[in-house]
């Protein structure tokens, strides 16, 4: 039996959203997406390490249970990481072009900037809204 990822991935977000809170739901859960299935494991894409990190450790019990009550059918998964995947390829291609990857490297460490903190794992709350809104407004429009 094949299934359509997003028709399967639609039905596990319909599921899950009532077993977990609304935060949790629209900061671990609703970012998943399929990337492949191939007979029993799935393959799902996270915006980050650490979201890969806690649906691996957190959410794997709930996750395979959804699926086994959708599909009936036990189910294999790994999560990706397309954070780090992005960088590997982007050090492939400076691979490619014959730049110094380790300078560039330096440059981000230098930078004072954590690469874990990106807009897509914060979470807003009622006490930091403004604080998010203004963030977003200046990360998509610095001058």
């Amino acid at each position: 039996m094949t299934f359509d990822k997003n028709d399967l991935m639609e039905k596990i977000k319909n599921a899950l959203r009532t077993e977990v809170t609304t935060i949790s739901f629209d900061t671990w859960i609703n970012p998943l997406n399929i990337r492949s299935i191939d007979g029993n494991h799935i393959v799902f894409t996270a915006v980050s390490a650490y979201q890969k990190d806690f649906i691996d450790t957190k959410y794997k019990p709930l996750l395979l249970n959804t699926l086994r009550f959708i599909t009936n059918r036990d189910w294999e998964y790994s999560v990706i990481d397309l954070e780090t995947e992005e960088k590997e390829g982007i050090l492939e291609v400076l691979e490619e072009s014959n730049v110094d990857a380790v300078s560039l490297d330096a440059r981000a460490v230098n930078s004072g900037l954590n690469p874990k903190y990106t807009f897509e794992t914060f979470v807003v709350g009622e006490n930091n809204k403004l604080a998010h809104a203004a963030a977003l407004a200046v990360g998509n429009e610095p001058r």
